[in-house]
C-alpha cells in the first residue's frame, strides 16, 4: 500500500464543479473535488476532507486550474521530506497588468494569496494551527495569518495553468 504524497483539493460549488473533469494525477497524488453549497458549510467539509485525505501535503486549488509539471514535482518532493511547509503559486499572467501588480503587492505585504493563486501546506502544519478558521470572501486570509504565525512561507511557485478563460469564482 503506497502513501500519497500530495492531495489536490479543488474548491467550488457543486454546480461549478459538475462541468469540470479531474486532471490526471501521477503516482502518489490524489485529486478531490470539494463540493459545497454555501460558505457556512465549507470549513467543516474542508476539515473532514483533509482528515480523510491520504497526502501529507495539501494543495487547495480554484476551479479550472492545474499546477504545472515542475510545480507538481516540487510539491511531491516537499511531501516526501515531510517537513512543515506552506506557500502559494505566483499570480497568473493573464490578469491585466495593473490589477496583477496590485495583487502582487498585496500578496507581498500581507503574505496572503488570492483565490486564483491557490495555497499549499502540510497536513501536520494544518492541524498544529487549528485548521482553516473561518472562511470569508477573502478566502485565504485567516489560514494565511495562522500559517504565518507558525512558519514563514516558501517562495511562490510558478503560476497555475488555467483550463478556462473565465474569472475564478467558487460559486
Amino acid at each position: 500500500m503506497s502513501q500519497e504524497l500530495v492531495t489536490y483539493i479543488v474548491l467550488g460549488s457543486k454546480s461549478r464543479l459538475a462541468s469540470l473533469k479531474k486532471f490526471k494525477v501521477d503516482v502518489n497524488e490524489e485529486c478531490i473535488f470539494l463540493n459545497f453549497n454555501e460558505y457556512s458549510s465549507i470549513v467543516k467539509t474542508l476539515d473532514q476532507v483533509i482528515a480523510d485525505s491520504k497526502g501529507s501535503l495539501i494543495v487547495l486549488l480554484p476551479p479550472s486550474t492545474v499546477p504545472k509539471k515542475h510545480n507538481r514535482k516540487t510539491l511531491k518532493k516537499m511531501g516526501m521530506i515531510n517537513y512543515p511547509v506552506w506557500g502559494w503559486f505566483n499570480s497568473p499572467n493573464h490578469d491585466e497588468k495593473f490589477i496583477s501588480s496590485l495583487k502582487k503587492i498585496n500578496t507581498y505585504i500581507r503574505n496572503t494569496p488570492t483565490i486564483d493563486q491557490g495555497i499549499y501546506f502540510t497536513k501536520d502544519l494544518y492541524y498544529s494551527i487549528g485548521g482553516i478558521g473561518h472562511f470569508q470572501s477573502d478566502y485565504f486570509v485567516e489560514i494565511s495569518k495562522r500559517l504565518s504565525s507558525r512558519l514563514d512561507p516558501q517562495a511562490p511557485l510558478s503560476p497555475l495553468t488555467f483550463r478556462s478563460s473565465s474569472r475564478v469564482s467558487l460559486l
